[in-house]
C-alpha cells in the first residue's frame, strides 16, 4: 500500500461524512457548515444523494428556537458504490465523520480498507470520528478498516489514522408527512450543540469544529450517558409501548411513567456515583437533563422508534443489563431497570424484524431461554431470578396484555 504526501493543502478544512441521515445533516453537518467547512455526504441512498445534489442545500429545524436554524450549503454528496469520488475527497479530508448505524460499521470499515489499499494512506494525521448509539463503534470501524491489511499496511495506518468515537446527544425526530413532504430533504432536531471526541486515539490537533473538543477520560463518560440517557430512555419507550402510548414526550410525561423516571435516575445516579467515582451533584444534573430532553413536548419521537432493537438493547453490555448488574454489585436494589427489562421482553412491535425475533423466540423457548442466550444471564445469579420475578408480577398485573 503507498504511501502518499500531501503538500499545498487549502486553508478551508475539508470534512467527509459517511451517512447522509438525520443526524448526519442535522448535526454533524450543521456543526460543519457553521465552521466553514467543505462537506462530501457519502450515503447509500442514490435517490437522497440525487436530491442533495441538486437542491445545493437543506435546512435544520432546531426545535423551540427557530433563530437558530441553519440553511446547510457548500458540501456535495456521494453514492456510496462511487469508491473513486470517496477516495478522492478522502486525500483532500481534514477529518471524517461517521454516522451510518452501528450495524453497517465493521462493512463500511472494509470499505474504506479497499480505498486506501487502491489510493494509499496519506502522509498526515487524520481522523475517523464515529457518530452512533453504539457501544464500541470505534474498534468495529478499526476491525472493518484493517481487516484486510497486511502488518506493514496496519502499522502505517495506526501511525496515521486515528478512529475515534464521539457522544451524540442531539436527538431528531421523525417530521410529520405533511413536514416531510414540504421539505423532503429537512431535519428536525434538538436544541442541543455539544459534540466531545475521545482524545485516546486522536491523531494532531482537532480541527476548529463548532462546539466539538477532545475528551480525556471518554470511556467514563460513555458510559455515564449510556445508563443515564439510554437507560432511562428505555424505561420510558418499554413501559409506554406497553401502556400504549404513541410519542416518546407523552409517556414521559404522564404519572406513571413519571414516577418510574423519579425512582430509575435514584437507581442510575447511586450506581454510577458508586462505579465511576462521578460527582454527586454532577451526576444529578446530567440526570436531570436527560429527563429535560426526553419530557420536552418540542421534541415529537414516537414510543416505537425509541424501543426498536430490543434484541441488542437486552444484549449484557448495553443499556439494562450492565447497569442492573453494576448496580447490584455496589449494593443499589434497581427495581426500575428490572421491571424494564421484563417488559421489554414483550416489546413485540410488528414493524422491527428484532422484536418478531425475540417475540418468537420467546414464543418457542421461553423467557429463561431468552434471559441465558440474549441476556447472557446465569441463572445463579440474582438478576436473572428478579427478571423472573418482575415478568411473573407484571404478567399477573395484566400488564403484557395482548403482548403475550
Amino acid at each position: 500500500m503507498p504511501v502518499r504526501e500531501v503538500r499545498g493543502r487549502e486553508l478551508k478544512m475539508k470534512a467527509i461524512v459517511f451517512g447522509a441521515g438525520k443526524i448526519a445533516r442535522g448535526f454533524i453537518g450543521q456543526l460543519l457548515y457553521l465552521s466553514k467547512a467543505d462537506i462530501t455526504f457519502v450515503d447509500i441512498d442514490q435517490q437522497l444523494v440525487d436530491r442533495l445534489n441538486k437542491d445545493q442545500k437543506y435546512h435544520v429545524y432546531i426545535l423551540g428556537d427557530s433563530s437558530l436554524d441553519s440553511d446547510v450549503t457548500g458540501f456535495q454528496a456521494v453514492q456510496l458504490e462511487d469508491e473513486k469520488r470517496i477516495g478522492a475527497a478522502l486525500v483532500e479530508a481534514d477529518i471524517a465523520f461517521v454516522s451510518v448505524g452501528g450495524a453497517n460499521l465493521k462493512s463500511l470499515g472494509e470499505k474504506i480498507g479497499r480505498i486506501y489499499k487502491e489510493n494509499g494512506i496519506p502522509k498526515k494525521p487524520f481522523n475517523f470520528v464515529t457518530c452512533e448509539n453504539w457501544r464500541h463503534a470505534g474498534a468495529f470501524l478499526y476491525e472493518g478498516i484493517t481487516a484486510e491489511m497486511e502488518e506493514q499496511e496496519k502499522t502505517m495506518f495506526d501511525q496515521f489514522v486515528g478512529v475515534n468515537e464521539a457522544v451524540i446527544m442531539r436527538s431528531a425526530t421523525q417530521p410529520s408527512d405533511e413536514l416531510a413532504m414540504q421539505d423532503a430533504t429537512g431535519v428536525w432536531v434538538q436544541n442541543y450543540w455539544y459534540l466531545p471526541i475521545s482524545a485516546e486515539h486522536f491523531k494532531g490537533e482537532l480541527p476548529p469544529i463548532q462546539d466539538a473538543e477532545l475528551m480525556q477520560n471518554f470511556g467514563d463518560f460513555l458510559t455515564q450517558k449510556m445508563y443515564t440517557n439510554n437507560t432511562s430512555n428505555a424505561v420510558i419507550a418499554y413501559h409506554g409501548y406497553l401502556a400504549g402510548y404513541e410519542l416518546l414526550a407523552e409517556a414521559a410525561n404522564s404519572p406513571e411513567v413519571s414516577a418510574l423516571l423519579d425512582e430509575v435516575y435514584e437507581e442510575i445516579n447511586q450506581t454510577l456515583v458508586a462505579e465511576l467515582h462521578v460527582d454527586p451533584q454532577q451526576q444529578k444534573a446530567f440526570a436531570e437533563k436527560a429527563r429535560a430532553k426526553y419530557t420536552d413536548w418540542t421534541i415529537v419521537d414516537r414510543v416505537i422508534r425509541h424501543g426498536k432493537d430490543p434484541l441488542r438493547k437486552l444484549g449484557a453490555q448495553d443499556r439494562l443489563i450492565a447497569p442492573a448488574r453494576m448496580a447490584l454489585n455496589h449494593g443499589v436494589y434497581p427495581r426500575v431497570i428490572i421491571e424494564t427489562i421484563a417488559k421489554a421482553l414483550f416489546f413485540d412491535e410488528e414493524s422491527d424484524a428484532s422484536a418478531r425475533k425475540l417475540k418468537a423466540m420467546r414464543r418457542e423457548h421461553g423467557i429463561p431461554y431468552v434471559l441465558q442466550t440474549v441476556c447472557e444471564l446465569n441463572e445463579q445469579e440474582p438478576l436473572y431470578r428478579e427478571v423472573l420475578k418482575a415478568v411473573e408480577r407484571i404478567c399477573k398485573e395484566g400488564m403484557v396484555k395482548g403482548h403475550e
